[in-house]
């Protein structure tokens, strides 16, 4: 008699346990849709090789970092949150920007062949979403912090002008989409069972892009570069969304 009493005890209590951490769950799993403002530090780093090699530059090259720009952008965040076990959850999801984000700039003064020339070199990236995975610790039913990896996707342009345009051949802007993988760690809290504001820190590391810059006809032609650009973003953002 005593050990059914015990076990029903035991099986009660577990019960209560399994309960209890489901229902610290609830709030983060199933859909939500966020509204997100961003403040974005866009970087790129502008490299050559031995493109200059000319009479003018004697086979000098570069290797500089544009100065970083700010940004502030809007955005959405859809996500799904499933249930993984006591305490935790895995959510998916996709953000959209709704501008676009400035990478960096450069502008140099300099000589050539005794005379003032200068080159200036903007880089931007637009079209930005993303696609995510968000591990998610339930600290309680109302809070919870989480890791997010996602890949990142956007188009990427670059502008160059200067009063030396012959050295850059015939193109002077130039776009391509890139891709990128990007990490951040945040913090949700839910204000009421429905609403919720969330708080994230995150890093962008965007593929190389091939530059047609810095290129003598001949090198157009042949199809070669000899210059590239990457780029990079780190952001605070803040989102108040709603659980459906």
């Amino acid at each position: 008699m005593i050990n059914k009493k015990l076990l029903a005890s035991t099986a009660l209590a577990g019960l209560l346990a399994a309960s209890n951490a489901f229902s610290q769950t609830t709030n983060f799993v199933g859909p939500s849709l966020a509204l997100t403002g961003s403040y974005v530090g866009g970087s790129s780093k502008f490299k050559t090789g031995d493109f200059l090699n000319n009479e003018v530059f004697e086979g000098t090259g570069i290797d500089a970092k544009l100065g970083e720009q700010t940004n502030i952008i809007a955005g959405l965040d859809l996500n799904y949150g499933f249930a993984a076990g006591n305490n935790f959850v895995i959510g998916v999801g996709a953000t959209y920007d709704f501008s676009k984000t400035k990478a960096g700039g450069f502008n140099s003064d300099f000589t050539i062949n005794s005379e003032d020339a200068a080159f200036t070199l903007d880089t931007t990236l637009k079209n930005h979403y993303s696609l995510y995975v968000q591990p998610t610790y339930v600290i309680n039913k109302d809070s919870a912090m989480f890791a997010k990896v996602g890949r990142h996707y956007a188009k990427s342009t670059t502008t160059a002008d200067g009063n030396f345009v012959s050295f850059m051949g015939d193109v002077t802007s130039f776009s391509k989409n890139v891709e990128g993988w990007g990490y951040g760690l945040g913090l949700k809290s839910f204000l009421t069972n429905n609403l919720f504001v969330q708080a994230e820190a995150g890093v962008v590391s965007y593929d190389k892009v091939d530059l047609p810059f810095m290129s003598g006809a001949s090198d157009l032609d042949a199809g070669n570069t000899h210059s590239s650009i990457k780029q990079k973003t780190t952001s605070a953002t803040i989102s108040v969304g709603y659980k459906f």
